[in-house]
């Protein structure tokens, strides 16, 4: 191989004006020094060294040597650390979302977003506005289920009757099911639907039935908001209807309970749900 020109301008050829930059294993380059009869230091340094300053620019080379490598682990340090923050901050969120999602509990029933598809077609379906749906879900196996229609009048309960039921003493109980009830004000009826894998179950009951003027009456409706848990053996509330001549107040569904009701609410159909083992 013919080399032409001096051993500097042969170095800077070569891009090696800096000591130390991008060198790779020095082994590869000890023929080729001794091919060029220069000194290791020399094919670092780039330049020719004068014996008298070969001391000085040994150190100055191993200094500066010493101050990439010294950058480039502080910069191989700080993109560890990045990465270690980014693991911590995923695992701490992976942690949070398994721990929250093993809180929630198993067997639940809780209201279906009244704008999601779902909702929104049962709503196309029936042709009716107001619709609200439940979704219940039972790792338990129970032998049945009951829904019970309360009616209040200004306070005070005046009936308390089932008017559903699902058995399940001859199969195994369904894991989920819904239960919708759909209010037809135009025609003073209030529909419930049942509804599991086995099978689907509606009745029809009439709202303000002998009730004058009562196409003039207000009318409103409150139902549970969060996913509950199912307490088997208990009835929980799941919405009622609620009408007045003079103007509704809304309450929450767990203010109803019992045979009296502290409210100015003429008429109100309360539902509920109980799930028996």
């Amino acid at each position: 191989m013919i080399f032409e020109g001096t051993k500097k301008s042969f170095f800077f050829g070569l891009g090696l004006t800096r000591a130390g930059i991008c060198l790779p294993d020095v082994s590869v380059y000890l023929e080729l020094c001794e091919i060029l009869g220069i000194s290791l230091n020399e094919f670092l340094a780039g330049e020719d060294i004068e014996v008298t300053n070969v001391e000085k620019k040994s150190e100055d080379t191993l200094i500066q040597i010493s101050k990439d490598s010294s950058h480039k682990q502080r910069y191989l340090k700080k993109i560890i650390a990045v990465l270690l923050i980014a693991v911590g901050v995923f695992a701490i969120t992976l942690g949070i979302m398994v721990c929250n999602k093993l809180r929630q509990p198993q067997n639940y029933i809780e209201a279906v977003d009244p704008d999601s598809v779902e909702m929104k077609t049962a709503e196309l379906l029936s042709g009716i506005d107001g619709t609200m749906m439940f979704r219940y879900n039972s790792k338990d196996t129970f032998q049945a289920l009951y829904v019970y229609l309360s009616e209040y009048h200004s306070g005070k309960r005046v009936s308390h009757k089932r008017v559903l039921e699902l058995s399940y003493e001859d199969v195994k109980s369904a894991k989920n099911g819904l239960i919708v009830i759909t209010p037809d004000f135009d025609n003073f009826t209030a529909k419930l639907i049942a509804a599991d894998e086995y099978s689907k179950y509606m009745t029809e009951t009439p709202i303000l039935e002998g009730v004058a003027n009562r196409e003039y009456y207000g009318r409103s409706a409150t139902s549970i908001e969060n996913k509950s848990t199912i307490e088997y053996g208990t009835e929980q509330g799941l919405a009622a209807l609620i009408y007045g001549e003079q103007g509704v107040s809304s309450l929450p569904i767990q203010d109803i309970t019992g045979e009296y009701i502290d409210t100015d609410n003429e008429y109100m159909y309360y539902y509920s749900a109980e799930f028996v083992k």
